[in-house]
């Protein structure tokens, strides 16, 4: 059986500005949910990650809920 489609949210890739320099910076969803400390690779200064509101922790729960019952409907 596959991943759910929470943890493959959870893997997905990010693309962020670092907030000194602007430089891109790839990181995962699930850096977003843990809220980790990652460092640019250009200026080297420490991001701490925050999801203030939740969003990123509930988004593949969401999404993985919305598609069961979608599936639910079709088989009826």
């Amino acid at each position: 059986m596959g991943e759910s489609l929470a943890t493959q949210f959870l893997r997905a890739d990010l693309e962020v500005s670092c907030t000194q320099c602007g430089y891109p910076i790839w990181i995962r969803y699930s850096e977003v949910v843990a809220q980790a400390t990652v460092t640019c690779p250009c200026c080297f200064i420490q991001l701490r990650l925050v999801d203030g509101t939740g969003s990123a922790q509930n988004a593949g729960k969401v999404v993985d809920q919305e598609i069961t019952q979608a599936l639910k409907g079709l088989s009826r």
